[in-house]
């Protein structure tokens, strides 16, 4: 089993690789919607600081007291801009619900989709995908209150405790509990997406209570190869944030490539996560019903087998041909 999973996290990176159009598509997209959220915040910050010594200051490095003087200026106004942020980063992720679809169906039927079969399979299973995304709020509401519970639990232990540090371990503990669960959601409701385009399933409570069932039933093996793709996201995470931390300002261009490197490795990481699922589904398919096929095959010949002639029967005579 455990080659199996390896078997389909490489698969599944080989599928994503072959269709890697997709990917550096999805990238320019959100390239440009991070362009265009930060566009405000960056043309009133060169107004502001243009030509100040504040500026000389946050260039150079950074300056806690000199940046909260700064948000509290009231012609700079960076929460207005932060408006702008919030508006492209919901318009990229409905522009990534928009095409999952199509992304689904160019990795099950493993072929470069035109750009018209690509929309038309994204328009397809979009209304279905927020169907799937409206039922996935109910368990990741869940877990959230589970890791509000502990996250207090954790507080209230901590502030008893004689060792400062029981209370942080037991808070570190309560979000990696939370990854955890936030992860067998995201695994169940990709299978979802996975199967609703595989079937054409259209009922999408009747696809998520399914989709529930073989998740439980593999949920060892399916878990596995999701925490293996995530792992790869959390560590690219990791060694991104730590690089951009010790980048000297003054290095813009280094630390824009860090910054979009680490966005990259996340898109990569997420399309893995759905190839991987394709891959896994298409492996282990459900059982189709063949009983009903044939017995209708069956039916089907005792209707056209003519009856036995009894013996010395010499059956329908025939007319006569034409001379």
């Amino acid at each position: 089993m455990a080659d199996e999973q390896k078997g389909v996290v490489a698969a599944g990176f080989g599928l994503l690789w072959r269709r890697q159009s997709v990917l550096w598509w999805i990238f320019v997209v959100n390239l440009v919607c991070g362009a265009l959220g930060a566009m405000p915040a960056m043309v009133t910050l060169s107004r502001v600081l243009g030509h100040s010594l504040a500026g000389e200051t946050l260039t150079k490095g950074f300056d806690l007291g000199m940046m909260g003087e700064l948000i509290r200026v009231p012609s700079v106004n960076l929460m207005r801009s932060t408006v702008t942020v919030y508006i492209m980063a919901i318009l990229f992720l409905l522009f990534m619900l928009f095409v999952s679809g199509g992304i689904l169906e160019s990795y099950q039927q493993d072929r470069r989709l035109s750009t018209g079969e690509f929309f038309a399979a994204s328009g397809a299973f979009f209304w279905r995908f927020v169907r799937l995304t409206l039922l996935s709020l109910i368990p990741f509401i869940a877990v959230s209150m589970i890791y509000k519970a502990l996250s207090k639990a954790a507080d209230h232990v901590g502030d008893r405790a004689i060792a400062d540090q029981v209370g942080i371990f037991l808070s570190l503990a309560a979000f990696i509990v939370f990854l955890l669960l936030a992860l067998w959601v995201r695994l169940w409701f990709d299978i979802a997406q996975v199967r609703a385009v595989v079937l054409n399933e259209r009922g999408m409570w009747r696809n998520t209570w399914r989709s529930w069932r073989i998740t439980w039933r593999s949920l060892r093996h399916l878990y596995r190869i999701y925490f293996c793709v995530s792992l790869v996201a959390w560590v690219a995470l990791a060694v991104g944030m730590v690089i951009w931390a010790h980048l000297p300002p003054t290095t813009t261009a280094l630390t824009f490539l860090v910054l979009e490197f680490i966005i990259f490795a996340e898109l990569l990481t997420r399309l893995w996560q759905l190839s991987s699922a394709m891959t896994w589904y298409q492996r282990n398919a459900e059982p189709m019903p063949v009983v009903a096929v044939v017995e209708t095959t069956v039916a089907t010949e005792q209707i056209i087998s003519p009856e036995p002639l009894p013996p010395g029967d010499p059956g329908p005579e025939l007319p006569p041909a034409d001379a």
